[in-house]
């Protein structure tokens, strides 16, 4: 087992940071409740911030700006000058209260998918695909979607639920229009090793990376669930992880203040340098 350990940046805390993206040489990431787009630039250590009214949830890059999972459905977030001007693309549910999109990620066919939490529905969260605006629902049933990912070829999914009561992360493989062949099958019961499943990547081996939140870790599984590498973080709940720099060998990793509350580090962001790259994030195409 290779063990990491992150430092946290000098940036302010948030109540829970999420989805980060390495784009166009700078880290973005979001304020999901406070609806807040920030952009981190480690050459100079600048941040900037937009607010969105309602939770953002998710964003992946597209054409002039990003593509978002926010407390409305599928938004298009247009940075134009120093505005933010967002689009409402598709509204796949009902706008109430704790209802919202949670993780998402784009694809490398340039679709983007995204995670519903939806208290008030009999059938709980969803997992969604946008395709060139059209929505259509993947699976149902979870508490919490979280864990996106996708092996470099697109021909594989990982999600997790990352709700107490489940825990667990399932593959499936993809046809070539993102459709789901055969079933989900479970590649990890997080529990075994500790901490609940929450953001996720894959590297450029290949292996998948998974916020393990309540644990203060960031796990590396290999084919068989197993961990072989581990990024110890100052805080218990670090929630997603991406890869940045100039050769993609730089972790970030993103936090949360565990009902508002937690230790100096919760709600940071981390850095650590390692000896695996990552990938760019993949775009979505409108």
């Amino acid at each position: 087992m290779h063990e990491f350990t992150a430092r946290p940046l000098d940036l302010p805390a948030v109540g829970v940071a999420e989805s980060p993206q390495w784009h166009e040489d700078a880290l973005w990431y979001c304020d999901i409740e406070a609806g807040g787009l920030l952009r981190f630039d480690p050459e100079d250590g600048s941040l900037k911030r937009w607010t969105i009214d309602g939770a953002l949830g998710s964003i992946a890059p597209t054409d002039g700006g990003f593509i978002a999972g926010t407390s409305r459905g599928f938004e298009r977030l247009s940075i134009i000058g120093d505005q933010l001007e967002r689009t409402l693309l598709a509204a796949p549910f009902d706008a109430k209260p704790g209802t919202r999109m949670n993780d998402g990620i784009a694809d490398p066919a340039g679709r983007f998918w995204c995670g519903s939490i939806e208290p008030e529905r009999p059938g709980l969260g969803r997992l969604f695909c946008l395709d060139k605006g059209k929505v259509r629902v993947v699976r149902e049933g979870f508490r919490t979607v979280n864990g996106l990912a996708f092996t470099a070829d697109g021909r594989r999914l990982f999600v997790s639920d990352s709700h107490p009561s489940v825990c667990k992360v399932w593959t499936v493989a993809l046809d070539d229009d993102g459709i789901p062949i055969g079933n989900f099958t479970l590649f990890v019961n997080l529990s075994e090793f500790g901490g609940r499943p929450d953001g996720a990547t894959v590297d450029e081996d290949g292996r998948y990376w998974i916020a393990a939140s309540d644990s203060g870790r960031v796990l590396r599984l290999g084919p068989d669930g197993r961990p072989d590498m581990t990024i110890h973080v100052p805080t218990t709940n670090p929630t997603n992880i991406t890869f940045g720099g100039p050769n993609y060998r730089t972790a970030y990793i993103t936090s949360l203040k565990p009902g508002g509350k937690g230790n100096a580090y919760a709600g940071m962001v981390f850095t650590v340098d390692l000896p695996v790259a990552g990938r760019s994030p993949d775009r979505y195409i409108c």
